[in-house]
This record gives C-alpha cells, structure tokens and sequence, in this order.
C-alpha cells in the first residue's frame, strides 16, 4: 500500500524539531526505525493533556476529572492550585516556569515517544549497562516508577533520568549523535524540570511543605544526570548534580534518618557510590571532595546477585585507597594545609603496596566467586576494575614524579621508577585490551573509563619521549613503542574521547616515529 501525505508532522518529528516529509510512515521515522504517529490536532482553543500540564499552565478548571491522571505530592495534595500556578507562572521572583518549561511538560503529556511502553523497552539494556556500576534501584524499582510516572513528579524525573543514562550508554557506535542525543538531552530536559516540580510542594494553605523531599529515588534521579551530563562533556554540570545528590545524602546522615532493614544495603551503596564518583570528579577536573568513607562495605544484600555485589565491593576497596592525603595531593592542598604531612617516599611506597594488595585480593574474591556461584564477574566489570588500578597507580606515580621522588633505579619499590609506566603499566594495558571480547566492554561504560585509559596512555607517551640512557635496551624499548602505537590505535577507535585529547596522542606518536622509524604506526600517524 503507497504511503500518503498529511498536511500536519508526525509526533516524532515533532519532539525531535525536525522537517517531516508528511508521508506515513515519514522518512525520518523510517530511517530511525520508530514507529510514525500523527496525532490529530485538537479543535479546542486550550487543550488540556492531563493533570500535568493543567497544573503547570494553570489553565485547569477548578473542578476535577477523575481520568485525568496528575502528578500529586507525596501527600496526596495537587502540587498548585490554578491560581496558584498562574501567579507562580508570571510572578517575577517567584518559584516560576518558563514558556520552554512548559513545553516540555507539554511533550512529557502528550508525547507518543516516552510513553511507559518506550522506558519498559529500555529494561534489557539497564539491567546489562546501568545496573552492575550503579545497584541501587533494580528493575522492579524502576518498573514501579515508570507505572506511577503520571502521578508523581518524583517517578517521572527519576524515570526520563533512567531513559537518558540508559540511552546514553547503550550506543553501539560509543557515542551519542542524532536521535540518540536528541532524546538524551529532552529526557535530561524532562528529568531535570519533574526534579525541580517535585522541590515545590504546596500545602493546602498555599504555602510551601517545609519538610525536604530527600529519597533514595530523588538521589539516584541526581546521580543518573550526572552520569548522563557527561555525554555532552558537561564536567561542571555533572559536579553540580552530584554534589546536589550529596546534599541528600549528608541530610539523612546528620538527621540519623539513614533507612533501615532491608533499605539500609541500598543506602550504603548509593553512598558509596557518590563517595566513587565524587572522588573521580576531584581526580579528573580538581573539584573539592566532601564525603568521608563509611566505616565498612555495604551490608550483605541477598536480593542483590553475587557478581555485582563483588563487583562493587571491589571497586569501593580502591577508591577508599584515596584517602584525604591522596586527594590533597592530587589537587595540591598540602600547602595550605599545615596539618597534611609533605609527600615522601614512604608514602608513595605505601599507596602502591596497597594497590599491589587490592589486585591480589581481588584475584582471590574471583576465585571465591567462581566457587560459590558458578559465574565470575563479566567482562566490564573486570575492565572497570582492572583499568581503574592501573589509572591509581599512574596518578599516584604522577605525584611522585611531580615531587622530585622518582629515579632511572629504584632501590625499593618498581613504582618509584622513572619509567615505571612503560615497563609495566602499558604491558598490562595492552594485555587487558587484547582479552577484551568486544570492545563494547569499555565503550558502555561511558566518559569515565576513558578519561582514565587517556591519562594512562598519555603518561606512558610522556615517558617514551624522554631521553633515552646508556643502559637502555634497543629491543626492550621499541616493544614499549610498539605497545603505545597499540593503545593509541584502540584509544582512537573509542569516539568519546575528546577531540583535543585524540590530537595531543597523535603528536606524541608523531615525535616518537622520528626516534622510531623502524616501528610500523601506519592508522596512528
């Protein structure tokens, strides 16, 4: 059957603020694979499509429909009155929205693209991509979410926050462009306003409910932002989201609110991870860290599976090797800081034996694993964990380098070796690369792993381009080059890294080819 035209653009076309050809199904729906809908224009003069965008527009009558489901507060008060939401919608000053804000609940409401069906489809996907890194709310949590998303402000900013990191992460060609980044940055958009809606709870006095809305959800909602901010290479925005969800946090811990029985595990987890994050956003662009570790590890959490509890545990272990010194360190506080020690040899020593520790312990919790479960852990989580060590250890040799502390023979640990990265951590890179199974297993895994495998490929460079001693080898050395080229090429193949960083790698290729004409770097140069 031949397609015909309409004389209005289809839904799709619509939300995504492209030119549609009028044909159904239209081109652009074809070449996205969606489904084309076109929905018939309404001949009221003010239509209203749902509670939601009556609320927000103010433009609802003040008697109720009982099938126009709208988002309420958790005390089952409509969030605005319709005066309410006029005066808050024009009032200078005020908690108010704009026209864009109100276009988008205008698409939240009516859109045919983040229907529940579209967020239900996305489960697979969390549960491979988001879930094993971030096991604080499981798919049941978010199927709840996403069946009460038209009633709770809550639910929805937490579930277009679930579509846009799972989206975001899902991209088989390692980076977001076209209908991908078009619907990451609108979820974000819709997140983001539900977020701040759900902050705005009116009383029935009219007056705003003094309690904070402080949730395991709203937290997560931040974190799942920020992790999704950084498709866009927004590191102050993620920073902002994060310390927002920190916020939270260090409330119910001060306020001895911190959710007990089987609440508790979830809690630890989520605390923890924002500890992780918090502290690779500090490493990564210098922003301060605020939270202090937990005592412990999260409690034992039966629902959890065991390969993603270990995994975390894991990860947790090595990012409390960055204790307050590592961090004032790393961000050069100590000199303003009289009460943090000079960095020293022994300390270095001593961060670099810890790290030594973690990949023999985490060598023996895989065995335990495979033991009691049958199944280790999967190919990411061994990539985040193993590329994660190895980006410790650069730092922390970073550091040593940076003090004076480094020498062409150590007489103690390897690690205080001038050209520690190019003996050791490039082998150990390039053979994590070469077991790879696919590289999806770094590419899912979003901006931060590959932040951190360019720092350690950049660090490896800088030490190849160094003058070359009497005592050198020839046939060692151009196996370190020959490990480098192999990395770069990898690195390249990874579309989110930045464009200034593929360039900087190049020209540490291009120097070492003029040292190194006999080593093959053809696809580098």
């Amino acid at each position: 059957m031949s397609a015909h035209r309409t004389s209005r653009a289809c839904d799709g076309c619509r939300i995504r603020k492209v030119k549609c050809d009028g044909q159904q199904p239209c081109h652009q729906c074809v070449h996205f694979d969606v489904q084309c809908v076109v929905t018939p224009a309404s001949k009221r003069k003010n239509p209203i499509r749902g509670r939601l965008v009556a609320k927000v527009r103010g433009e609802e009558h003040h008697h109720h429909h009982p099938h126009e489901a709208g988002f309420q507060d958790d005390s089952g008060h409509s969030p605005n009155s319709p005066s309410d939401a006029r005066k808050s919608a024009v009032s200078p000053g005020s908690a108010s929205f704009s026209p864009r804000a109100l276009s988008l609940f205008d698409s939240l409401a009516s859109s045919t693209a983040y229907t529940p069906a579209f967020f239900v489809g996305l489960l697979p996907q969390f549960e491979k991509l988001v879930y094993p890194v971030n096991p604080i709310l499981d798919t049941k949590d978010v199927e709840s979410a996403i069946a009460n998303m038209h009633d709770s402000f809550e639910d929805a900013a937490l579930v277009h926050a679930y579509g846009a990191v799972t989206t975001f992460l899902a991209q088989p060609d390692n980076r977001v462009s076209g209908l991908a980044s078009a619907q990451v940055n609108e979820m974000m958009q819709l997140s983001l306003e539900a977020h701040k809606r759900a902050d705005l709870r009116i009383g029935p006095n009219g007056h705003l409910i003094e309690e904070s809305l402080v949730s395991i959800k709203r937290i997560t909602t931040c974190i799942y932002l920020e992790i999704a901010m950084m498709a866009f290479k927004r590191f102050d925005r993620s920073f902002a989201l994060l310390r927002e969800g920190i916020t939270m946090l260090q409330t119910l811990k001060a306020d001895d609110a911190i959710p007990q029985g089987t609440q508790r595990p979830k809690f630890q987890r989520l605390y923890w991870e924002a500890f992780i994050h918090e502290r690779f956003l500090t490493m990564h662009s210098g922003y301060p860290a605020i939270l202090t570790p937990l005592v412990g590890l999260p409690d034992h959490d039966a629902s959890l599976p065991p390969s993603i509890q270990v995994g975390f545990n894991r990860l947790i272990s090595l990012f409390r090797i960055m204790d307050r010194r590592f961090v004032a360190y790393r961000v050069n506080e100590e000199a303003d800081d009289e009460s943090i020690p000079a960095l020293d040899v022994h300390w270095v020593e001593s961060r670099q034996a810890e790290l030594d520790a973690d990949e023999h312990n985490a060598e023996q919790a895989e065995i335990m694993l495979r033991m009691s479960d049958g199944a280790g852990l999967s190919e990411s989580q061994h990539a985040d964990i193993y590329v994660t060590r190895l980006w410790m250890r650069t730092v922390v040799w970073q550091l040593a380098l940076s003090r004076g502390l480094l020498r062409s023979v150590p007489t103690t640990h390897e690690a205080l070796s001038l050209h520690f990265p190019a003996q050791r951590l490039s082998t150990q890179l390039r053979t994590l690369v070469l077991r790879l199974d696919s590289m999806a297993s770094i590419s899912t895994q979003g901006s931060g792993i590959v932040q951190k495998l360019f720092e350690i490929t950049n660090t490896i460079a800088d030490v190849l381009t160094l003058p070359v001693g009497p005592d050198k080898v020839e046939t060692e050395l151009t196996a370190q080059v020959r490990d480098l080229v192999f990395l770069v090429h990898f690195l390249l193949g990874l579309e989110r890294i930045r464009d200034d960083q593929r360039q900087y790698l190049l020209h540490k290729v291009r120097l070492l080819k003029e040292r190194h004409p006999s080593v093959e770097m053809r696809g580098v140069t």
